[in-house]
């Protein structure tokens, strides 16, 4: 048997009569609990049936209220509040544990302009740059138990299409309640879509980087190998080079012959000096930066061998580098 909590909050006293005599004619098979506040009274009792036929009920002796069970961004007296409970371990008649539990609550409100409840039926997502669009589907539906006529939600968020398959959870007394139930039940069909985009942002990226990472890589062995043909292959004919220290320029060349008598010169700083690329590179392309960490030679490390890290930055012009800037 499958029990149901039903709790129902009177926030005008002077309703009490009222709704208790709709308790009353619905000849509840329980014991009815009924709490006085200082400015509501609580009802309470549990029954093997929904009991959905006390809430219309409730509703005829409120003619200009009706139930929601989202309140929306304006302030509005919540006149009587009806909550429904079955415990998740609750069993049917056959020992089978129920799939869909009731845990809902619904507030009688001042019946709105209807212009509240206008909303569009497609829900636009962002992944990062990219727009997408998720739809919220519903036909009409009929409780055959009591005649109650609501609506019922489609089982497709990516498509415009009447044709699709019920959700099957329940029957929604508005569009309005369905759409707002649609947006949080969406939520894993749009995170699983996002995890997509991820791994498609992913691969799009590993292959717009790889050429710049290959060229990069080709240019920092040849430097470690001192092997002049191999950097300058690399090289684009308007190329610069500078050194900071500090922040401070302490070497500056333009073009590949003045580069080539830095590389020769007894005050390079660039090859032989076997540097080790670090893991983490940024990419703001054509820029791309990366850390490198070395051990200077036995003339510039002193007494102490002492590991030290520099940065530098490649600019890139049609697949070749243009500029660096060593910062260390």
């Amino acid at each position: 048997m499958i029990e149901t909590e039903i709790t129902i909050t009177i926030n005008r006293k002077s309703d009490i009569e009222q709704v208790e005599q709709k308790i009353i004619n619905s000849k509840i098979q329980s014991p009815v609990f009924i709490r006085k506040y200082a400015h509501s009274y609580q009802i309470d009792f549990t029954s093997d049936y929904e009991q959905w036929e006390l809430d219309t009920a409730i509703l005829g002796a409120f003619p200009d209220y009706e139930y929601v069970t989202n309140l929306g961004g304006g302030r509005k007296e919540i006149r009587v509040q009806v909550s429904r409970y079955q415990s998740p371990y609750s069993t049917d008649g056959w020992g089978r544990q129920i799939e869909t539990p009731l845990n809902e609550t619904k507030y009688l409100v001042k019946k709105s302009d209807k212009r509240f409840e206008e909303f569009s039926s497609t829900i636009r997502v962002l992944f990062g740059d990219e727009e997408q669009h998720y739809y919220v589907n519903t036909v009409p539906g009929l409780n055959k138990a009591n005649d109650e006529q609501g609506v019922l939600l489609l089982n497709n968020f990516k498509t415009k299409n009447k044709d699709s398959e019920i959700f099957g959870d329940k029957l929604y007394r508005s569009e309005w309640d369905a759409f707002h139930s649609a947006y949080y039940k969406m939520q894993n069909v749009i995170n699983a879509d996002f995890v997509l985009y991820l791994e498609k942002k992913k691969k799009e990226t590993t292959a717009i980087q790889k050429v710049p990472r290959k060229i990069i890589r080709d240019f920092i062995a040849a430097c470690n190998s001192f092997d002049e043909d191999a950097i300058i292959k690399n090289l684009h004919e308007t190329m610069s080079f500078e050194k900071l220290k500090n922040f401070r320029s302490t070497v500056r060349t333009d073009g590949i012959i003045a580069f080539k008598e830095y590389l020769t010169s007894a005050d390079q700083q660039l090859c032989g000096k076997n540097f080790k690329i670090r893991t983490s590179w940024n990419f703001a392309l054509p820029v791309v930066t990366i850390g490198v960490k070395y051990f200077p030679s036995a003339s510039e490390q002193g007494a102490v061998q002492q590991q030290k890290y520099d940065r530098i930055q490649f600019r890139l012009q049609d697949d070749r580098i243009n500029r660096i800037i060593i910062e260390g």
